[in-house]
């Protein structure tokens, strides 16, 4: 908490009413980095991984994700005034390896750019499936490994339906952080 006050960081919570966005496309935005961080420090990632936060709201997530070896850390987000944010979040922690895209995650076209994937439980359930597809078609596409974490998770059918396989589960201390599922996906798990 000092160092989001030090440095000017915004990642105050964000209801979806307030940013204008439909609900039934949107959840609020949380700051997800506490849990994100103890989960990433079992993981193996090496400098040919690329993240992507999907649903990255001021990028919280991208900063925690920016510490690891990623080759890229990457956001999708939907709504213009949080990409903002998120920029500048990451222009004053000098993140430089890292690319903002403005879309609906369920209409992105870039996941096959991806080995890594977040998510904060980020928006209902329709979207969850129309994204999860789009990772899903990726992936057979691009046939690769690939570690989908999921903190909050509310919806987790779409992810089991695309392939994905849960391989570890995070529980923080009496309300510390929600629970964080993590998923793994190889060119053996994805159906034809």
């Amino acid at each position: 908490m000092i160092r989001v006050k030090w440095h000017g960081l915004d990642f105050t919570k964000v209801e979806v009413d307030a940013l204008g966005l439909n609900p039934e496309r949107s959840r609020a935005h949380e700051e997800s980095g506490a849990a994100l961080d103890r989960v990433l420090r079992t993981l193996p990632i090496s400098e040919s991984d690329a993240a992507l936060d999907i649903g990255c709201g001021k990028g919280s997530a991208l900063l925690v994700l920016a510490r690891y070896p990623f080759a890229r850390v990457d956001g999708v987000e939907i709504s213009e005034e949080l990409i903002e944010i998120a920029r500048e979040n990451l222009r004053r922690m000098r993140v430089r390896n890292s690319m903002l895209f403005h879309s609906d995650a369920a209409a992105f076209d870039g996941y096959d750019r991806y080995t890594f994937y977040y998510l904060y439980n980020p928006f209902p359930p329709a979207v969850m499936a129309e994204t999860m597809g789009g990772i899903s078609e990726s992936l057979k596409r691009r046939p690769r490994k690939a570690i989908l974490v999921y903190t909050n998770p509310k919806d987790c059918g779409p992810i089991e339906r695309a392939g994905f396989r849960r391989v570890a589960e995070f529980e923080g201390k009496e309300g510390e952080f929600p629970p964080v599922f993590v998923y793994e996906a190889g060119p053996e798990d994805v159906m034809p």
